[in-house]
């Protein structure tokens, strides 16, 4: 049999770990946010990245949103319909969007 060396175990390191990243990248992107930081679902510009800094933007802004409006809120957009609404009105520009979020906080509210 032969011996494999350290450069073989250091090359199937380096596969699997790549092969990893791309994984959580595309296929995970919970995951990937978790554990690396990015994620092809919220890189720049993506629908759902605009998305989520208009809700901050809007959350943070009211002073009157307390943590039951805030949980309130996460019930909402983790309903599908919600979700589509808001990736549709993102496609429709920003305006559209602050407004679909401001009519999603103040039924949150």
């Amino acid at each position: 049999m032969a011996r494999r060396g350290f450069f073989h175990a250091f090359l199937s390191a380096v596969i699997a770990a790549v092969l990893s990243f791309f994984v959580m990248y595309f296929f995970i992107p919970s995951m990937g946010m978790q554990f690396l930081g990015v994620s092809f679902a919220l890189r720049e510009g993506s629908v759902n990245a605009q998305v989520l800094d208009v809700i901050s933007e809007q959350a943070q802004g009211n002073p009157d949103f307390s943590r039951e409006s805030f949980a309130r809120l996460q019930e909402l957009l983790s309903s599908p319909e919600v979700q589509e609404q808001l990736k549709d009105a993102a496609k429709d520009g920003q305006q559209a969007l602050e407004s679909a979020v401001k009519q999603l906080t103040e039924r949150a509210q």
